[in-house]
C-alpha cells in the first residue's frame, strides 16, 4: 500500500502539470504498457489453473482468500491503468472511468476465460469482488490526485 501511494504520488506532479499533445490521444510510450501487460498475464495464468472440486463448503479462510486475491488483483491492475493513462486525459475523472472501464472489460474477459479451463467456472459475483477492487483502486486515487489548493 505504501509503494502504491509513492508510485501515483510520484506521478501527481506530472498529472497536474503535464502539457496535452495535440496530435495524439494517448500520451505514453510503448514502455508505459509493460508494467500493464505483464500484470494482465499474470491475471491470466492464475484464471489458467486448474481447479479444484471440492465436495465439502469452503472455509471462511478459503473463501476470504479466493475473494480476497479477486481483490488486490483488480486492485493493481487498476493502479497501473491509472499510471498509465495520467498523462492522457485532462481531468482525474476521465482518467479514472477510462482506467476503470478497462479493467472491467478485463474482469469480464477472464470470468469468460475461466469457463474453458478444467475445474474452474466463470462467476459474475468474482466480477463484482473484481470491480471492489478496482473502485477501491479509483477512490483512493481520486483522493490522491486531487489538485493542490495555493
Amino acid at each position: 500500500m505504501v509503494a502504491f501511494l509513492c508510485f501515483v504520488s510520484s506521478n501527481q506532479r506530472n498529472f497536474q502539470n503535464r502539457k496535452m499533445r495535440k496530435d495524439k490521444f494517448f500520451n505514453f510510450s510503448g514502455f508505459d504498457f509493460i508494467p500493464v501487460v505483464f500484470w494482465m498475464g499474470v491475471i491470466f495464468y492464475f484464471s489458467s489453473l486448474k481447479g479444484e472440486v471440492s465436495i465439502s463448503e469452503p472455509s471462511l479462510y478459503f473463501y476470504l482468500e479466493r475473494k480476497g486475491a479477486h481483490v488486490a488483483e483488480y486492485f493493481i491492475l487498476m493502479i497501473l491503468l491509472i499510471n498509465l493513462f495520467l498523462r492522457s486525459f485532462r481531468t482525474r475523472l476521465e482518467v479514472i472511468l477510462f482506467s476503470g472501464a478497462i479493467a472491467l472489460i478485463y474482469s469480464f474477459s477472464d470470468e469468460f476465460h475461466q469457463t474453458f479451463v478444467s475445474g474452474r467456472e466463470g462467476k459474475i459475483s468474482d466480477i463484482g469482488f473484481d470491480l471492489i477492487g478496482i473502485t477501491l483502486a479509483g477512490l483512493i486515487a481520486w483522493i490522491i490526485l486531487r489538485p493542490k489548493k495555493h
